[in-house]
């Protein structure tokens, strides 16, 4: 099979290797899409946490069963499945947590083995490269449920990336105020027709008054401390991408969480649950999902695809099998 593989840091190779050995109780899956993360560029760049080389990335993956034709996409977990964090429906903090295209070969490639456990079915007719986005679209729901989201409520995202796009819809369709935030005048730019469609308008941070929830969908630390200024007392702030440099946090902000009664949490991947939530999501707003979707490649064009998305003047690359 044809599978472009991070050798090593900086390495990334088109490889003919043989169809995944498929273990007890995982399954092989045809790839038919699989998008690029942002946290693709970072293991190609200077590696990750998690990342086991050398590895084939990828873990935002659509796919066909063979044999069967089913279609699905592929919780990118492999939890233990009886640990407290497992068995409480928060199985993406197992401690024993093994993770697609990190610790396991992931969709960068035409085939892999997944856990069966790990298939959520999708409706015949929601296209490929639509549904690989549930595994993004999820992390938003994992975050906006964090913060304790509710209808009617306020939230400022920061970051008009795809992600953040994607955290907007969910929280519109939820009910709530959607305020958002990003510098880069050319990712407003492309999103504008997304933006328009679902009434998110780009809002000066002077403009923006107190609201309920914040949330960093931009490594940046000033949205962090912009963001936790503009929270009213009681709010939440979700720290949802990682930071990459090596700012500190000043006292006066951490103080603020005291004396104002400040949440701040933490998000970082999702549950099974809410990737068939987001599938219900995306075939609910298809049209408008595909907005994002920059354009859709060959394996080969991964490396161009990369870089160019390194520049943050992209939303989304999905590779088309």
């Amino acid at each position: 099979m044809r599978a472009l593989r991070l050798e090593d840091i900086g390495n990334l190779h088109m490889k003919d290797l043989p169809r995944p050995k498929v273990e007890k109780g995982m399954v092989e899956l045809r790839v038919s899409h699989c998008a690029i993360c942002r946290t693709d560029i970072k293991m190609w760049r200077q590696g990750q946490r998690d990342l086991a080389l050398p590895r084939i990335l990828g873990h935002e993956v659509a796919g066909i069963l063979e044999e069967t034709g089913e279609r699905h996409v592929v919780w990118p977990g492999e939890s233990c499945g009886t640990c407290g964090h497992c068995l409480g429906n928060s199985e993406n903090l197992c401690s024993s947590m093994r993770i697609l295209g990190f610790h396991r070969d992931g969709g960068f490639a035409e085939y892999m083995a997944v856990p069966e456990g790990a298939l959520i079915g999708i409706p015949q007719d929601l296209p490929g490269f639509i549904a690989c986005l549930a595994e993004p679209l999820a992390c938003g729901l994992n975050a906006l449920s964090l913060a304790g989201l509710a209808p009617g409520q306020t939230i400022l995202i920061f970051g008009a990336g795809s992600v953040g796009l994607l955290m907007a819809l969910a929280a519109r369709d939820l009910g709530a105020k959607v305020f958002l935030h990003d510098i880069n005048p050319v990712k407003l730019g492309i999103s504008a027709e997304f933006r328009r469609r679902l009434d998110l308008k780009d809002t000066a941070i002077e403009q923006i008054p107190v609201v309920d929830v914040a949330v960093n969908a931009c490594p940046s630390m000033d949205a962090f401390l912009r963001g936790m200024g503009l929270l009213a007392s009681g709010g939440s702030f979700c720290l949802f991408s990682g930071f990459m440099d090596r700012s500190s946090v000043p006292l006066h902000v951490l103080n603020e969480i005291h004396y104002r009664q400040l949440r701040v949490i933490g998000a970082y991947g999702c549950t099974r649950e809410q990737m068939a939530r987001a599938i219900r999501l995306l075939d609910k707003h298809r049209t408008e999902v595909e907005l994002l979707i920059d354009e859709r490649i060959a394996l080969e064009n991964v490396p161009r695809a990369l870089s160019f998305i390194e520049t943050g003047q992209t939303l989304k690359y999905v590779v088309e099998f």
